[in-house]
């Protein structure tokens, strides 16, 4: 792995339907969890603890606060940094040049689905349609760069004109599953905020075992739409009226495709990061 994880206070991994937006004003990264009715929000802290092997103490997670069936509105998320961080504001890890078919470092934030990108210069403004509250969470002191690389699906980018008709298709690539942000200080505190309350945890550093907090916004419904694109377009659109869709195209070396097993019915809803607007809390929610 390029990123060394162990060297972190704690780990931030984000899988599921997010916004990602950088907010160079405020000098931090910031996620838009969009709350609708498929997909579910989970959180989960947990601490490095070590247990007892055959001939050698091995390293277990435990879970010291787990956040479950939250409200859909008014929830707010702080993690960062106490004493002595290690990032000030927020670092993106790229390695290189990058090509989604043939790039080798998996840690590199490039495979996150830049929706800025796919639309060129046409910028991308706050969508004007019925949208579900966001859960926005802030990042402070972090690196941020790709936890995990889905390497069994393979996409194709669809390109859709204002009435919804494919325009072009063309290969993609593959695609980030899970957001990872290391954040290394004396300590990290991760503050909840919901409704008039709020609740904080603070995580002080053990070397060498980081913490883990785990989001997951999932939908895991078998039956489940496959395509994330739909949702990020109630939020985001273009001038043109142009849309991009990513269809999957499963190859039959793929273990989901040797066994037989529907695309659907993979657990996999992926972050996507835009440029512009240059924060959540333009989008809403």
């Amino acid at each position: 792995m390029s990123v060394n994880e162990s060297s972190a206070t704690a780990l931030v991994r984000f899988t599921g339907l997010g916004i990602v937006c950088f907010n160079k004003e405020r000098q931090r990264g910031e996620v838009g969890v969009i709350r609708d009715n498929k997909h579910e929000l989970s959180i989960k802290i947990q601490r490095p603890m070590f247990q007892e092997g055959d001939g050698n103490d091995v390293v277990v997670y435990q879970d010291i606060a787990t956040y479950r069936s939250l409200p859909k509105e008014d929830v707010q998320i702080e993690i960062k940094a106490l004493g002595q961080p290690a990032i000030d504001g927020f670092e993106i890890y790229q390695s290189g040049d990058f090509d989604r078919l043939d790039s080798a470092d998996p840690n590199d934030f490039r495979w996150i689905v830049n929706m800025s990108a796919l639309h060129g210069e046409t910028p991308l403004t706050p969508g004007t349609e019925e949208r579900y509250p966001l859960t926005k969470i802030y990042i402070d002191n972090g690196l941020f760069y790709t936890h995990k690389l889905d390497t069994n699906l393979f996409f194709e980018k669809v390109a859709k004109d204002p009435s919804g008709n494919d325009t072009q298709r063309e290969v993609f690539g593959n695609v980030a599953e899970t957001m990872g942000v290391k954040i290394e200080g004396e300590e990290v505190s991760f503050t909840i905020r919901i409704g008039g309350t709020e609740e904080t945890q603070t995580l002080k550093r053990i070397d060498g075992l980081p913490f883990r907090i785990e989001i997951k916004n999932m939908d895991y419904n078998a039956n489940a739409v496959y395509s994330d694109m739909p949702d990020y377009y109630k939020y985001l659109s273009s001038a043109d009226g142009h849309r991009f869709e990513l269809s999957p195209v499963v190859e039959e070396t793929d273990e989901a495709s040797a066994s037989g097993k529907p695309i659907n019915t993979m657990d996999f809803c992926h972050p996507i990061v835009v440029d512009d607007p240059p924060s959540i809390d333009l989008l809403g929610g």
